[in-house]
């Protein structure tokens, strides 16, 4: 473990991560697989397979919750775009917390939009990149909530064990308790206000 210097020539531990090791476990396997089914639904050159997805996704989720007249399978494939970025950067932001992240949204979709637009089965579309950076965004304001509230709960438990640790420690006793009676031998008992022979002292 690498230490560094303190005053007085001591040396002092690198502090360990604020974040759970279950926490950083999911944000990487959230990095490692889910770019496997995005990128094979952007990449895909067939686009017909593409809108037939967003259609019968859209038929019962919107069916479900009564908005079938109000939201258009267009207006659905854009919300659909938003929440496509969403997992993968929240991920990345737990992992790697900064707003630059965004930005990095935004170069991805252009990128995709542009192979879509070369492969000619898919189309081009701006929506598809504003989509695609508010998920971005959203993702990355997620994560970072995520790993700000994962942070102070275990800094508040590190603080909690100490106390909870001096509190189990045998010897120590509450603050309002009566001191015990030495147990050195040979130490003069504790005075009372019972006489030599355990009656009352009638000295004034």
């Amino acid at each position: 473990m690498m230490t560094r210097p303190v005053p007085g020539g001591a040396t002092a531990a690198r502090p360990k991560s604020a974040l759970p090791r279950p926490l950083r476990l999911l944000a990487a396997l959230v990095l490692l697989l889910y770019p496997l089914a995005a990128g094979a639904l952007l990449l895909t050159s067939d686009g017909w397979a593409v809108n037939r997805l967003n259609v019968g996704i859209w038929y019962p989720v919107t069916g479900a919750v009564g908005l079938r007249e109000q939201v258009t399978p267009e207006m659905f494939a854009a919300l659909a775009n938003v929440a496509l970025f969403v997992p993968f950067f929240a991920a990345l932001a737990v992992l790697v917390p900064t707003w630059w992240l965004v930005a990095a949204g935004a170069g991805l979709s252009i990128a995709v939009e542009l192979y879509q637009g070369e492969i000619g089965t898919r189309e081009q579309d701006l929506v598809d990149i504003l989509a695609n950076t508010a998920g971005a965004a959203l993702g990355v304001g997620l994560g970072l909530l995520v790993r700000r509230l994962a942070g102070r709960h275990a800094r508040n438990r590190r603080t909690e064990r100490p106390a909870d640790a001096s509190a189990r420690r045998p010897g120590l006793s509450d603050p309002g308790s009566a001191p015990s009676a030495p147990t050195t031998p040979g130490a003069p008992r504790p005075e009372t206000g019972h006489g030599p022979g355990g009656g009352p002292d009638d000295r004034d």
